[in-house]
């Protein structure tokens, strides 16, 4: 009798102890602001650090549209042009609005339309949508916020540093855009037919 395959997607324990096995450190039980010195660490800087990552780029597995419509009272001064739209609280990144201008200030949109639609990168937790790419990159970048507090090497964490923007993540964004394109909008698959198509005359 078959079994369903178990979730093998990584914890945030499980990121967290990866990061500390690049530094080689042992793993923790559970991340605990009062645990010990490395569980403090964990649970202080995963989140902050997998926000950033986040942010980096434009990741597939987090982006989100939503529809905004301002306040009545959501007009700035008494310029009737730039109307106040709210974002949505898991916003981290806003990546486009459907209007020919428009302006971010602060946790809103300005736009002249009451209603706009926004594509953001979202502040996504749940680690089962993480790529294994981005997991990669995330568990470089937290291993570079540990490293001076727990080991304290400038040279590990130049090296850590350097891994993580240079290989890590240009591997997963690439990665990302190549997975989530159709063949026929990917400028690789345009430069691929145009080649063919040399070699055919």
């Amino acid at each position: 009798m078959s079994t369903a395959p178990e979730n093998t997607s990584p914890t945030p324990l499980d990121i967290c102890n990866l990061a500390l096995s690049r530094l080689g450190e042992s793993p923790i039980e559970t991340l605990d602001a009062n645990g010990s010195l490395a569980s403090r660490l964990c649970y202080m800087h995963y989140h902050p650090v997998r926000r950033e990552v986040l942010c980096a780029n434009r990741w597939s597995f987090a982006t989100r549209r939503a529809t905004l419509r301002s306040a009545e009272d959501g007009v700035e001064g008494d310029d009737t042009h730039q109307r106040r739209h709210s974002l949505p609280q898991d916003c981290l990144r806003v990546l486009g609005v459907n209007a020919r201008s428009w302006t971010l200030r602060g946790r809103a949109v300005y736009a002249s339309s009451p209603e706009i639609r926004l594509l953001y990168i979202a502040d996504e937790e749940d680690t089962s949508l993480f790529e294994p790419l981005f997991t990669e990159a995330l568990v470089l970048r937290l291993a570079w916020k540990l490293c001076i507090p727990l080991i304290n090497s400038t040279t590990a964490r130049q090296a850590l540093g350097e891994e993580y923007q240079r290989i890590a993540l240009p591997q997963a964004a690439h990665f990302n855009a190549v997975q989530h394109m159709s063949n026929d909008t990917h400028p690789l698959y345009r430069l691929w037919r145009s080649s063919l198509a040399g070699h055919n005359e």
